[in-house]
């Protein structure tokens, strides 16, 4: 039984008390049907919160089966309403997002029925009641008698042994009122029924007692007719949760009820988030590391500086391996890797004798050409704009920028045309090279630096040229000449400059003995001592290579001069040629697959290690900075200000975001509130709030995935852009980023949780 003992409840508003209730004695049972009348603001309403649990009492104490309630928490409270109390509201108190079924579903799933059973049985209770043809109906459709029957409907689906009505006829004509009076009748059998109503005539042929209540106290306690009471039945804790599948289906289904407020949602967090994004990109971006100094080349020397290429060596300077470049060469975000790279920084002037009659002039010069090996390009054939793929070691594609390729005269300047070599700025190239030009690709699409342009050859032509046409200097080599262990060079400073611009032509010559080295006059120059060797037509020396990596000594070199007009090349045979130029591989290019992954490319380059210690020395070319402690110092206290920017950034979105999620979820407190009326405790509603903002996080995530992607296809995000950050997002970025946005949201979640919970249910249903 329930029983009152000298309950008293009290309103404290703006610093004034008001008596709710006064001195309360009563006994309840079941089978008792209770009419609770009283004028307007009598207290009956009170009674009947304080009874079913919804509003809390200041003195005396309520006894459920003897268990003293005063001491209840606030998950008591919850308990004792899911498992004795079932609502009939005067303001009906339906989920107006949700149809009929669904606010008829909605306790049975609380009570950890699954989906197939809450339906079977809710459409049952429908049909009971008559509202069998507006099952899909939303609550908003309904007239005032249907949602009664619908509140009636959720309460039978509770099936408790207390039904709970307060002014359930209030807002219906008199005819909608008896019918739903006799259906709270037709259900009261083994029930306690307590009706709250100002009109005692509309169900004294119902009641079996009447209570009435003035100023708060309970003036009259009169039993009508003689039932055969019964003490409320002791329920244990129900083995039955509500299963995981049914609170992340209630949360999805919470948010598609109202999908104006959802939509909204999910654009603010998209906005905020957005914010948050571009600077975890700026931090990424600083604490990558992601250029280091060119501490063993003249900087001049890289040409090809493109945005996409690494350079790099390893650290004891051995050669590398098959295996180690085949891992590099696997690695995610390579596109390919480019053994003798030297030969990418060597620029090479073309010219044909293309003649264009629209015009009237010859157009005889194509410039300085770069080259690049065609593994570039071998798995993208669709980024050629114009033209097809080589098939021979003659056939070339032309790279230059998007605007020139796609202009009409430059394809009938350049496509399926012949072009000649005929001189370079770093080395002499043979006057029989030349290439037909096949196709034309953007360079923008290959991320290199669109300034140069490039002949993109089979990768056994790139290899033939860079064993055919070695710039000495590239790869810091010395060379001395020696004779009776007297240095004969006498102006090392000068040679080493023309050197560095010029380089030097070695030629393998079939006429030559192994014995025997051919200078021109102009390299003998620097070499020959007149007043050692005579006229320095011949020279018997010793001979020295030196570079980075090796060192090969040639003894008793017979040198010749050679008298014709050839410019700085030193000829010796097949033999010598393969001892200086080894096939060994000591230094590589890796090109990066896109201009958004070269820095994490270093960086995962950077971290494969031997014993602890770095196994390459990368080098990036495109982004030069000085490698000093106060180099070091700028980039450690940049990356600490991004750091704590992006703190920053992720409180202050979070917080934006919260003011105005709770402005949206404010609107939906009544709705939480009807959850805790037909059963959901804090735990149930803290869990579905969390999951209607996760599936907020997913939508506002799949819209920036979206945006990123379409970000990375567009050609006018430049590496100085604000939205390049965007850009260098990898799968690693895009899981953190969601980390974030999935740590806002529940912080998000937590502090409107306290807003919700912070009344009882009865104040905020008064509030809505």
């Amino acid at each position: 039984m329930i029983k009152l003992v000298n309950v008293s409840k009290y309103y404290h508003t703006n610093n004034v008390v008001a008596l709710g209730l006064r001195k309360a004695n009563l006994e309840l049972r079941l089978n008792e049907f209770i009419a609770v009348v009283g004028e307007s603001g009598s207290g009956k309403t009170t009674l009947l919160n304080v009874i079913s649990g919804i509003d809390s009492y200041e003195e005396g104490e309520m006894y459920i089966n003897g268990e003293e309630t005063s001491y209840f928490s606030t998950s008591d409270l919850e308990n004792y309403r899911k498992k004795y109390i079932a609502f009939v509201f005067q303001n009906y108190n339906l989920v107006d997002s949700f149809t009929v079924l669904q606010n008829v579903e909605l306790p049975l799933l609380l009570a950890g029925y699954s989906k197939s059973e809450a339906k079977q049985r809710a459409l049952e209770i429908i049909k009971r009641v008559g509202l069998e043809k507006h099952v899909r109906h939303k609550a908003t459709k309904l007239s005032g008698g249907q949602k009664q029957r619908v509140v009636i409907a959720r309460a039978l689906a509770k099936n408790c042994p207390i039904i709970a009505a307060d002014e359930p006829t209030g807002n219906l004509d008199s005819e909608s009122a008896r019918q739903i009076l006799e259906l709270l009748h037709e259900i009261a059998k083994d029930k306690l029924v307590i009706v709250v109503t100002h009109d005692f005539e509309q169900v004294k042929e119902y009641a079996t007692r009447k209570i009435r209540i003035y100023d708060g106290e309970i003036v009259e306690d009169v039993e009508i007719n003689k039932v055969n009471k019964r003490d409320l039945p002791v329920i244990g804790d129900e083995e039955r949760k509500i299963r995981i599948e049914e609170h992340i289906r209630m949360a999805f289904n919470n948010l598609l009820a109202v999908p104006k407020k959802s939509i909204l949602m999910v654009l603010v967090f998209f906005v905020f988030s957005f914010f948050v994004a571009m600077v975890y990109g700026a931090y990424n971006l600083a604490a990558s590391g992601e250029s280091e100094s060119y501490d063993y080349y003249n900087q001049e020397s890289f040409e090809n500086r493109s945005i996409s290429r690494l350079v790099m060596n390893k650290q004891d300077k051995s050669a590398f391996t098959e295996e180690e470049l085949a891992d590099i060469a696997s690695m995610s975000q390579v596109n390919t890797v480019v053994p003798f790279d030297y030969l990418l920084d060597i620029s090479v002037s073309f010219s044909s004798q293309l003649r264009i009659e629209a015009l009237d002039y010859n157009f005889n010069y194509l410039g300085y050409v770069q080259f690049l090996p065609q593994s570039l390009i071998s798995d993208q054939p669709e980024l050629i704009a114009h033209g097809v793929m080589p098939t021979l070691d003659d056939q070339v594609l032309i790279v230059m920028p998007e605007s020139m390729i796609n202009d009409t005269q430059a394809q009938e300047i350049y496509l399926d045309q012949i072009y000649d070599a005929n001189g370079s700025r770093n080395m002499s190239i043979s006057p029989e090279t030349s290439y037909e030009i096949v196709g034309m690709v953007a360079g923008e699409d290959l991320f290199l630096d669109i300034e140069n342009t490039y002949f993109i050859v089979s990768d056994q032509e790139f290899e033939r040229l860079a064993h055919r046409y070695y710039p000495a200097f590239l790869r810091n080599t010395t060379m001395s000449v020696s004779k009776a262990g007297v240095d004969l060079k006498m102006y090392p400073e000068i040679f080493t400059e023309l050197l560095l611009y010029n380089g030097l032509k070695i030629v393998a010559s079939e006429s030559l003995d192994d014995d025997e080295m051919l200078f021109t006059y102009d390299l003998a120059y620097y070499f020959c001592d007149t007043s050692l060797s005579g006229d320095c037509d011949q020279l018997e020396a010793d001979i020295s290579f030196v570079d980075g990596y090796s060192s090969l000594e040639l003894t008793d070199m017979q040198i010749d001069i050679m008298s014709e007009d050839e410019y700085q090349t030193l000829y010796v045979s097949s033999a010598v040629y393969d001892q200086i130029f080894y096939d060994d591989v000591y230094q590589v290019t890796v090109f990066a697959d896109s201009d958004v992954n070269v820095s994490r490319l270093f960086s995962s380059l950077k971290n494969i290690k031997v014993s602890g210690e770095e196994k390459y020395k990368v080098i990036y070319p495109f982004d030069f900075q000085t490698d000093d402690q106060f180099g070091a110092a700028i980039s450690f206290f940049e990356t600490l200000g991004m750091l704590i920017a992006l703190i920053a950034t992720i409180i202050g979105s979070t917080f934006l975001s919260y003011i105005i999620f709770r402005t949206i979820i404010n609107t939906k407190l009544k709705d939480y509130a009807i959850f805790r009326t037909v059963g959901a405790n804090q735990m149930v509603i803290r869990f579905l709030i969390y999951l209607e903002n996760v599936f907020v996080v997913i939508f506002s995530f799949a819209i920036f995935v979206a945006f990123t992607v379409v970000l990375k296809n567009t050609d006018f995000i430049t590496r100085y852009s604000p939205f390049y950050a965007l850009k260098v997002f990898v799968f690693t970025d895009y899981v953190i980023y969601f980390g974030i946005m999935i740590l806002m949201s529940v912080l998000i979640s937590s502090r409107y949780c306290g807003r919700v919970f912070r009344d009882t249910v009865q104040t905020s249903l008064k509030a809505e």
